[in-house]
C-alpha cells in the first residue's frame, strides 16, 4: 500500500512539473516584447524584379545603383545593377550584373556598405573585412576582426556591424578597430538576432532574423522606437524556403524611400514610410 501510494504521489508529481514545464513554455512563445512598440506604417510605390539566386546579405543604393552581396560558401560574391529595371525579364539567372565579385570558398558574404567610395564587406565566421574599391570591384586590403560579422551600415563616420547579438558595434574605417558599443532594447528588454542593418534620416534600421520586421533604432541609445511589419508582402511572395527571410535594406535618398527584400526573392520593393 505505501509503496502504492509513493508511485502515485511520484506520478502526479511527476505530472504537475510536465504540466508546469509546458505552460511556461507556451507562456514565452506567446510573449512578444516588441507587441506594444510603436508600428510605423509604409505604402509600397514600386517594385521590381529580384535574382532568386542571391542569398541576400547586405544591400545598398548608390547614384542609380544597387549593390548587394549574396552569402553562402564557395557562391559568395558582391554585385552591382542598376535600379532601373531594363526592359524583359533581368531576374533571368542568364542576365548580367554591371559588375561582380566572387569571394574566394572559404568565405561567407555578409553585411556589405559603402564610405568614401569603397566597399566594405563583413564575413560570417572568418573574421575578414574586405575593402574594395566602389568603381572597379578591385581589393584594396583585408582587415581582421573578432566575432562574427552578420550586418554592416555606415552613419557616415563609423562602420556599424551587427553579430546576430543584440549589440551593434561602430567601428574605425581605416583600421576597423571597435570605438563604441550600444546594446539594442525595447522597454528594457534585449533585441537579440540583429541582422542586416541600414542607417538613414538618423536612426539605424535592422533586420531580425527570421522575424517579418525591421526595428528602427535610436543610434545613441540603442532603444527601439518603432516597428515596420512586412509580415503582408512576405505572405503574398508564397516563399517556400525556410531561409528565404526578410533580409535586405537600401534607403533610396533620391527618392526619400527604402528598397526591401530577402534572401532568394523574386521581387524588391520600394516602400516610403509614412510618418
Amino acid at each position: 500500500m505505501v509503496r502504492n501510494l509513493y508511485t502515485l504521489m511520484k506520478t502526479t508529481f511527476y505530472l504537475f512539473c510536465l504540466s508546469f514545464i509546458l505552460i511556461a513554455n507556451i507562456s514565452y512563445a506567446q510573449h512578444d516584447p516588441l507587441a506594444d512598440a510603436a508600428a510605423i506604417h509604409y505604402k509600397i510605390i514600386a517594385e521590381r524584379s529580384h535574382k532568386s539566386s542571391l542569398f541576400t546579405q547586405g544591400l545598398l543604393v548608390k547614384d542609380g545603383k544597387f549593390y548587394e552581396s549574396s552569402g553562402l560558401y564557395e557562391k559568395s560574391q558582391i554585385v552591382a545593377y542598376p535600379v532601373a529595371e531594363p526592359e524583359g525579364s533581368w531576374a533571368k539567372l542568364s542576365a548580367p550584373f554591371s559588375q561582380k565579385q566572387h569571394l574566394p570558398d572559404r568565405f561567407f558574404a555578409e553585411g556589405l556598405t559603402l564610405l568614401n567610395n569603397k566597399l566594405y564587406l563583413l564575413t560570417w565566421q572568418e573574421g575578414t573585412l574586405f575593402v574594395y574599391d566602389a568603381a572597379n570591384f578591385n581589393l584594396i586590403k583585408n582587415l581582421n576582426y573578432k566575432g562574427e560579422g552578420w550586418g554592416l551600415a555606415t552613419d557616415g563616420k563609423s562602420l556599424i556591424r551587427s553579430d546576430g547579438s543584440a549589440q551593434l558595434f561602430f567601428h574605425n574605417p581605416e583600421s576597423f578597430s571597435v570605438e563604441k558599443t550600444i546594446d539594442v532594447k525595447y522597454k528594457q528588454e534585449i533585441m537579440n538576432n540583429l541582422n542586416e542593418l541600414e542607417y538613414a534620416e538618423g536612426f539605424i534600421w535592422a533586420n531580425i532574423w527570421h522575424d517579418n520586421r525591421i526595428l528602427k533604432i535610436n543610434p545613441t541609445s540603442g532603444e527601439v522606437v518603432g516597428v515596420i511589419d512586412f509580415s503582408e508582402i512576405i505572405k503574398n511572395l508564397k516563399l517556400r524556403d525556410t531561409e528565404s527571410v526578410l533580409n535586405g535594406i537600401a534607403y533610396d535618398a533620391d527618392k526619400k524611400a527604402f528598397w526591401i527584400t530577402g534572401k532568394q526573392w523574386p521581387k524588391m520593393f520600394l516602400v516610403k514610410i509614412q510618418h
